[in-house]
């Protein structure tokens, strides 16, 4: 009998054992993730670099480094909402961290683009008009191990508190607050732009399918948001594709319903003010809907290297604050050889 109860007591205080390091272990996998720790901010000499690159994987971020730029702008990117949050609370957050410690580890920042797209949320109350075609350039697909593109139901959220949820972990966990960052987090994002050229509408290449007025919907819960969660990040609007009159008949339009950013967002693709990368006309534009704040070129693309110096000079001296380029190299795109277009050498020495 006694020998009965003995046992019993062993037993009761082995399974005590085993659950307490259950939990130890439990906790210790939770750590590796997301921690306490000291707070972190963007370093001076790289929150004043006014040149960053638009990547495609963390593996071309020693190359800005080595030219002498300061930010990265992954794009489409890994922060797609229905990437990292691939089923209703359940979030991998694997892809996200390796951009952030390849980048903090080569002095650089993150510039990090936001779509607001799963699946399983669009399933939920979208048809499949919301699916783009299989021909559009950033469709989803798996090459050499890793996810890229956009999921491919791109209209507006079907629930925004299920959205919500999502930005508030993503940007709590890279914003250097000192709560429930990355694990080993010293170069934190405080910088986010909410979609991109929502106002393509392709059939090879469609980032939204929706109305301005919608775009300008996601853009103010994103925002407030993103505020709520990080006082003193700054949100960028979606890159405006150029200035041509439909482009900016769309960003009218969206502007026009009062949307609250810190800096305004513009592009240039071969085409259009060279001269400036489209800075003095988006200005204008801007001026006449009375919004008065910081430009960005997030990209600018070139038919000729000789082209690069006297654009950044004119950009610069026109009002924008910081340019991304789209290719290491003028008319080759892909992973980065090595090599880079002469005239990007030091081109940060013209910030100013």
């Amino acid at each position: 009998m006694k020998r009965g109860i003995l046992i019993g007591i062993i037993i009761v205080i082995a399974i005590i054992i085993a659950a307490f390091f259950v939990f130890i272990n439990q906790n210790s996998k939770e750590n590796l993730n997301a921690e306490n720790q000291s707070p972190t901010t963007i370093p001076d000499s790289v929150e004043n670099n006014c040149i960053g690159f638009v990547i495609g994987a963390p593996d071309e971020i020693p190359l800005i480094s080595k030219i002498g730029g300061g930010w990265a702008r992954p794009h489409p990117g890994p922060f797609a909402w229905g990437f990292i949050e691939t089923e209703k609370g359940k979030f991998d957050f694997s892809v996200t961290d390796e951009y952030v410690q390849v980048a903090q580890e080569k002095n650089i920042a993150i510039l990090a683009t936001i779509f607001p797209y799963a699946d399983w949320d669009q399933a939920s109350c979208h048809s499949k008009e919301c699916e783009v075609s299989t021909l559009d350039i950033f469709y989803p697909e798996v090459k050499m191990g890793w996810k890229n593109g956009i999921p491919k139901s791109r209209c507006i959220p079907c629930n925004f508190t299920d959205y919500n949820v999502f930005i508030m972990k993503l940007v709590e966990r890279y914003d250097g607050d000192g709560i429930e960052d990355m694990l080993g987090l010293k170069i934190p994002i405080k910088y986010w732009e909410v979609l991109n050229e929502p106002e393509m509408k392709g059939g090879d290449m469609t980032f939204f399918k929706g109305t301005p007025e919608e775009y300008a919907e996601i853009f103010k819960k994103t925002r407030d948001l993103i505020k709520g969660t990080c006082s003193d990040c700054k949100i960028l609007h979606a890159g405006a594709a150029g200035v041509q009159d439909y482009m900016l008949d769309y960003w009218g339009k969206v502007f026009g319903n009062k949307i609250d950013f810190d800096i305004a967002n513009i592009h240039f693709i071969k085409r259009s003010d060279l001269n400036t990368l489209n800075v003095k006309d988006f200005k204008i534009f801007l001026s006449e809907n009375n919004i008065n704040t910081s430009i960005w070129v997030t990209e600018a693309e070139y038919n000729s290297d000789s082209e690069i110096e006297n654009s950044v000079i004119g950009a610069l001296n026109a009002g924008a604050s910081k340019i991304f380029f789209t290719q290491f190299k003028v008319g080759q795109f892909g992973p980065p050889s090595g090599e880079y277009s002469p005239s990007l050498k030091n081109i940060s020495s013209k910030c100013k």
